[in-house]
């Protein structure tokens, strides 16, 4: 079959490379890159016209871009997305609703969601790794000087986000509306958390005085929601990351690799943030304990780092996310932490625990290399498809 793969912003090429594997015909779009968010009028006429020139089966991208699945209905090709991000406002447009998109999505109750919405194809389909990328990289004398550390972690802080922006100016009530759920969930992974919902009143003060209009991005989405998500989950990832950091640097090693300064940061190691496709899997094979710290808007699924950790070969701790039940078997192929107190115990026993460890990291690649490879996910997904013709 012939795909043609349209480049996301922010987003990697494995798809591509999956599919490859399989030994399908792969086209990628190599000068443009669509922004779920935003439509690109030169972007939009390339793909126009390579569905003109071209052959092609399905179009295929990670996220779901609205301007690619327009352009795919008008030609009558199939479109398949495969989202990794939770909420990904560019789902709740009315875009999805063409019967020529397979929309794959990460996170289950997301998927849930959606499917309230009875769309034609919708399906849950967790994510994957690069198995053959990651086992081409080699491991110099230097790399295991530089990245053999004992607790690492890899990502963003969030410290840019609409709270910080624009708390100041909110009236007392509005903000312990918000601090109120802040203090209440964080660093509680014991439970589900949903997305945060703001009350009416918030939401009305926040339209008329702030111009924060849902609908300009998300029509679908109940503005309580979306404005709730916009102001909260990023927060709250802020907040839990500095924290998590913190209270583990207290009394162990800590090195982070990230592009985003605070400076509530303390006792850590802090380095700038590194290429997703060498040095970040570098670091997580060398590192003893790779953390996970899941973005609070993702209800119940398993983020990109946890497939991406495991395919190296390396330990992953994670806050409990209600799916890893689901596709891992935890202690054996992952280890989990409720609270910070889980946290802390599990750091130290694991750090002096090196067989144990290794098991877990050992049963964990395995189990990422046999199930949740990019080949083995494609490959369900492309059956799904067949077998359900728009």
């Amino acid at each position: 079959m012939h795909f043609l793969f349209t480049p996301v912003l922010n987003s990697v090429k494995d798809i591509a490379w999956g599919l490859e594997e399989l030994g399908h015909n792969v086209t990628i779009l190599e000068n443009t890159i669509f922004d779920p968010n935003s439509s690109d009028a030169v972007n939009n006429k390339i793909l126009h016209e390579s569905l003109s020139l071209l052959a092609v089966d399905y179009v295929i991208s990670p996220c779901f871009i609205p301007a690619i699945a327009d352009i795919c209905f008008a030609a009558q090709t199939s479109y398949i997305s495969w989202t990794y991000d939770s909420p990904l406002t560019s789902l709740f447009t009315k875009s999805i609703f063409h019967p020529t998109n397979y929309l794959f999505i990460f996170d289950k109750d997301e998927y849930l969601r959606l499917k309230e919405l009875q769309l034609p194809h919708l399906y849950h389909m967790p994510l994957a790794a690069n198995i053959s990328r990651v086992g081409a990289l080699e491991i110099s004398p230097e790399d295991e000087c530089n990245y053999s550390h004992a607790i690492s972690f890899i990502g963003n802080l969030y410290e840019h986000n609409k709270y910080n922006e624009l708390v100041q100016g909110l009236p007392e009530n509005i903000q312990n509306e918000l601090k109120n759920y802040l203090s209440q969930n964080l660093c509680d992974w014991s439970h589900k958390r949903s997305w945060p919902t703001l009350s009416s009143n918030t939401t009305t003060f926040m339209k008329d005085t702030l111009g924060a209009n849902p609908y300009a991005v998300a029509p679908l989405l109940d503005e309580n929601t979306y404005l709730g998500i916009l102001f909260l989950s990023r927060k709250l990832a802020e907040m839990e990351r500095i924290t998590v950091l913190n209270t583990l640097a207290s009394i162990l090693p800590v090195d982070l690799y990230t592009g985003s300064t605070s400076a509530f940061l303390q006792n850590i190691n802090t380095h700038n943030s590194v290429d997703y496709y060498t040095t970040a899997n570098k670091i997580f094979f060398l590192s003893k304990i790779n953390l996970n710290i899941t973005l609070p808007s993702i209800e119940s699924g398993i983020p990109q780092r946890i497939f991406d950790i495991m395919s190296c070969g390396g330990f992953v701790l994670t806050n409990y996310q209600e799916e890893l039940s689901d596709l891992f078997e935890i202690g054996t192929e992952i280890e989990v932490y409720h609270n910070l107190e889980e946290l802390v115990q599990k750091c130290v026993y694991y750090l002096t625990h090196e067989e144990e460890r290794l098991n877990i990291a050992i049963n964990g690649y395995q189990k990422v290399c046999n199930f949740f490879s990019y080949p083995h996910q494609l490959q369900k997904i492309i059956e799904i498809v067949k077998e359900n013709p728009s």
